[in-house]
């Protein structure tokens, strides 16, 4: 057992300084030695540094009652069992001196972050995590893994994809040199496919889905498997291989009737319809898009989010198709939704459609002051593209030709550097 970085996490946790903890027992500097494991101290010094610690030297965390619930509560979060999850949760924390021990505590914590994360309690979930920091140092390397596969999530949810998938790659990394469970491997790649696909690293992205679709197709894990035919649907269409990005999204469809995962189907049409919208298919789209609807049920964060882009997308569509009637329709149903669970991205878009439609004279600076920032800021690319192109003709028919000639140069330069953006992840 790891003695001293057990002894630095307590006196931390505490609030206590080496000078206060070492006091009339040894120096602070041997008391810095033996945290930092440069020493091995006597077992009487060990006693009376964990006595004035409040804690018993001789517990073992290897026979800790508490260790194989962890590890259960974590597969449950990590399958989504949100029952089973809350419910381990629960006797954890009524388990006498499981928060008190060194390791049991380090492990609840990274593991807490992502059942909040499962709860879609992002916020909270963040706070945890960097309240754990302040540990760090006291880490092994099992911690190490489960600390940047947190990270990585975190990121994930933050919306940085590229920090996210470097964390996880040090994950991977210390996976090499510690034993974790098959079902512990397969999530680990597919947290790979999801971070590199939302950071734009097609191929990446691919190879970690093929990776983990084998491992849970060798499992039978019907459910995951869906998740990671949705993610190859996604690259192979930025691929432009639409026939197999379909066959992965008709194969997810497939399983997801049959386990009966609402989720899993309102992800499938809203992708389908996105493929559709870039096959010029638009009244396919709209059909894709209005029978997703049917499967949001806004039981989170996620979903609101998923509904708000699904009313977005099919006034899109009907705009593409000059249907000026439909577009303000749909327009009226996504203000209805903002009123309940609001948001200023798609405040913007239901705007800008409606400004067009109504023939508005105050578009150009409508785009130029609010949208165009807005997305900036968000570096949401696609958007600024989109934008920023349709600012340019406005402006190039005004005869503002300088003003029109930069907006259009702003987004060819993004268009050429994010050529392959568009899907919907979990």
């Amino acid at each position: 057992m790891e003695y001293g970085k057990a002894l630095r996490f307590h006196r931390v946790k505490q609030g206590l300084t080496q000078n206060q903890l070492a006091d009339g027992i040894i120096s602070a500097a041997y008391l810095s030695k033996i945290e930092n494991d440069q020493t091995v101290p006597a077992v009487e010094v060990l006693e009376l540094l964990y006595e004035r610690l409040g804690l018993d030297f001789n517990e073992s965390t290897l026979s800790h009652p508490s260790k194989e619930k962890l590890k259960e509560w974590y597969e449950a979060i990590v399958f989504k069992r949100h029952e089973d999850a809350r419910e381990l949760r629960d006797e954890l924390v009524q388990q006498k001196n499981t928060l008190e021990n060194h390791q049991m505590y380090i492990f609840f914590e990274l593991f807490r972050i992502r059942y909040l994360l499962l709860e879609s309690e992002v916020e909270k979930a963040y706070e945890t995590w960097e309240n754990l920091r302040h540990h760090k140092d006291s880490f092994d390397e099992k911690m190490e893994f489960y600390y940047h596969l947190i990270t990585g999530l975190i990121k994930y949810y933050k919306g940085d994809f590229n920090d996210s998938y470097q964390e996880l790659m040090e994950a991977k990394n210390y996976s090499s040199s510690i034993v974790i469970e098959s079902w512990e491997t397969s999530d680990l790649f597919y947290l790979l496919a999801l971070s590199t696909s939302q950071a734009n690293h097609i191929s990446a992205s691919i190879f970690y889905a093929d990776q983990a679709l084998e491992m849970y197709q060798s499992h039978y894990d019907l459910s995951k498997s869906a998740d990671c035919h949705i993610v190859r649907g996604i690259n192979y269409s930025r691929l432009k291989n639409y026939a197999k990005s379909l066959e992965n999204f008709h194969l997810a469809r497939k399983i997801a009737l049959q386990t009966n995962n609402r989720n899993q189907l309102n992800l499938v049409y809203i992708n389908i319809g996105t493929l559709e919208s870039r096959l010029m298919n638009h009244k396919t789209a709209i059909e894709s898009y209005i029978t997703s609807l049917k499967y949001n049920d806004l039981d989170s964060t996620f979903k609101q989010d998923f509904l708000l882009n699904t009313l977005h997308s099919l006034v899109l569509e009907h705009y593409r198709l000059g249907d000026n009637k439909g577009c303000l329709e749909w327009i009226h149903k996504g203000a209805q939704e903002l009123t309940k669970y609001p948001s200023l991205t798609y405040e913007i878009h239901f705007s800008f459609y409606k400004k067009i439609i109504n023939d508005d004279p105050s578009l150009s600076e409508f785009l130029e002051n609010k949208v165009i920032p807005h997305f900036q800021e968000k570096k949401d690319h696609i958007y600024i593209i989109r934008y920023s192109m349709f600012l340019a003709d406005l402006l190039e028919k005004q005869r503002m030709y300088k003003k029109s000639s930069s907006y259009l140069r702003l987004a060819i330069q993004l268009l050429n550097k994010h050529s392959q953006l568009g899907g919907i992840l979990l």
